[in-house]
């Protein structure tokens, strides 16, 4: 092997490719450690903000009731921290849009209830089969709740 001259010494080419490979290592574990601390302080900010908008607002289906051959009667309930207008809200049952009943057209408050009756035509429905409720309040993003057809929930 040809030796390498660095300020004026004398090294053999495999001890300095041994030197690079040790200060690259060392490199590169210094590097996955910035990262890996950056990412854990960031992911513990975000845990422990007390910007909690998810659970503000909260709406649940606390009953319903869906026979065949007949409307869906449904009841809802406002479990979050956070009024949800409820007065403008779209209803869609397996894609087809519902009309409401006028039970639920008010400002649903925190831990307040309403029950509203659906119509949609359900001639393709199939009994004890599960189809999708999407409920679009004009502020609050979509709500979606499993219902089955001919059951009770």
């Amino acid at each position: 092997m040809n030796p390498l001259h660095v300020m004026g010494e004398h090294f053999n080419s495999r001890v300095a490719l041994e030197v690079i490979g040790a200060f690259l290592l060392i490199v590169i574990t210094i590097t996955a450690a910035v990262l890996v601390y950056a990412f854990a302080v960031g992911l513990s900010d975000n845990l422990a903000s007390s910007d909690d908008r998810q659970n503000m607002e909260d709406i649940i289906v606390e009953a319903y009731n869906f026979p065949v051959n007949a409307p869906l009667t449904i009841s809802f309930r406002n479990i979050g921290s956070a009024a949800v207008d409820m007065s403008q809200a779209e209803y869609f049952l397996n894609g087809m849009a519902g009309s409401p009943g006028v039970g639920c057209k008010l400002t649903l408050v925190t831990d307040r209830s309403c029950t509203t009756t659906l119509t949609v035509t359900t001639s393709n429905f199939v009994s004890n089969s599960v189809y999708t409720l999407k409920v679009f309040p004009p502020e609050n993003g979509v709500l979606v709740y499993p219902v089955v057809y001919g059951g009770t929930g």
